[in-house]
């Protein structure tokens, strides 16, 4: 059974991370959110390198960086010089997350956000990469992660 988290009941669960300095943002036309999007984002900005985090109506992004002129946007870009963090799509009718950018200058970083998203995910959910140009990371988060649901 789906469930739903409505806005105001998101925005309490999102206060503490706001009053404490990471920034949880969620764009003004999204009402509902699934429980796990909700708490993915928490476990993201739970990480210490993660300072923003940034949910859309199918988009959920997190990141060390904001883009300076646009201070609600994080940092995904692959091959980024200092931002650590990820950009996940995600599709409700058909419960997926897709992978679509992740990026981290430290070694070790990544692995930690692919753990915050998995940890404790909903097995309803597929997760996907669609563009694989890590060089076997990828390959080694599909064995760790339910080897045998991904779409790659």
């Amino acid at each position: 059974m789906d469930k739903w988290i409505k806005k105001k009941e998101f925005e309490i669960v999102f206060a503490p991370f706001n009053d404490n300095g990471t920034q949880i943002w969620v764009i003004s036309r999204v009402k509902k959110l699934p429980v796990e999007i909700v708490n993915m984002a928490v476990r993201l900005a739970s990480l210490d390198f993660i300072n923003y985090v940034r949910i859309c109506d199918e988009t959920l992004a997190a990141s060390s960086e904001n883009y300076p002129k646009r201070p609600k946007v994080p940092v995904t870009n692959m091959n980024h010089e200092t931002a650590i963090g990820i950009q996940i799509l995600y599709d409700t009718k058909y419960k997926t997350i897709n992978f679509y950018d992740i990026n981290s200058p430290k070694k070790g970083l990544g692995g930690q956000m692919v753990d915050a998203v998995f940890q404790d995910f909903s097995k309803e959910w597929q997760p996907a990469v669609v563009i694989d140009w890590s060089n076997g990371f990828w390959d080694r988060m599909k064995e760790k992660y339910r080897p045998e649901e991904w779409v790659l």
